[in-house]
């Protein structure tokens, strides 16, 4: 049976996201927040903790979250700067990496084949690095207080960064898949064995994506 206070909860929770966007960001935040605020108010029930005090304590811990949905100005110019700037080195890196089989084919034409397979590399080396320079050196979010609003922004802004150092594992990847591909294709003409390595490529990127989900559950 439902007590009085766990539905004060639900009804608590219902009203401060009457304001909040209508989308399923924000549906997903209302039931993680009530179902950990329930839980948290259970466990205050079993230390032997008044109804009513367990109350007050978890509704004091939920926080602000207004601005979960709200920015300042300042906040959103920055975060315009930094989504342009990040594109700006995404293109560059994409580029690097489409380049990166052409210099082989041209220099391998002049009958320069090693240098064409070494500018090759450097082009993925430097595009790789690109990348994970773009995604590690975005800002991760600290938290200000205890509150339950500022763990999940913490959370939230934590797995985004995995999730885009994952993806820039698994380009990098692909491109020296398809960059030693062609080189291997071109210079043996084996290419209904070549390939192959792109299957290989799928059950690695699956590796990667498997490693890095248990990071986030873990």
């Amino acid at each position: 049976m439902i007590g009085n206070y766990e539905v004060k909860i639900k009804e608590y929770v219902q009203e401060l996201f009457e304001s909040a966007p209508k989308n399923r960001r924000t549906e997903e935040f209302k039931e993680e927040l009530l179902a950990n605020l329930l839980d948290k108010y259970y466990d205050l029930l079993q230390s032997n903790m008044d109804d009513e005090v367990a109350y007050n304590k978890v509704i004091s811990s939920i926080g602000n979250i207004d601005n979960l949905f709200e920015k300042d100005p300042l906040e959103i110019t920055k975060e315009s700067w930094d989504k342009k700037k990040s594109a700006k080195i995404t293109a560059i890196s994409v580029m690097m990496y489409i380049l990166c089989p052409v210099s082989v084919i041209v220099f391998d034409g002049f009958g320069f084949e090693t240098l064409g397979v070494v500018i090759m590399f450097l082009l993925i080396a430097s595009a790789t690095g690109l990348l994970i320079y773009n995604n590690m050196t975005k800002p991760q979010y600290m938290k200000q207080d205890d509150t339950l609003v500022e763990d999940f922004k913490e959370w939230k802004s934590t797995t985004n960064k995995s999730r885009r150092v994952r993806k820039s594992i698994e380009s990098a990847m692909w491109a020296i898949i398809t960059a030693i591909y062609l080189l291997i294709s071109f210079t043996t003409g084996a290419w209904h064995i070549t390939w192959i390595m792109f299957i290989i490529g799928g059950a690695i990127e699956k590796v990667i994506r498997a490693y890095f989900e248990y990071k986030e559950i873990d």
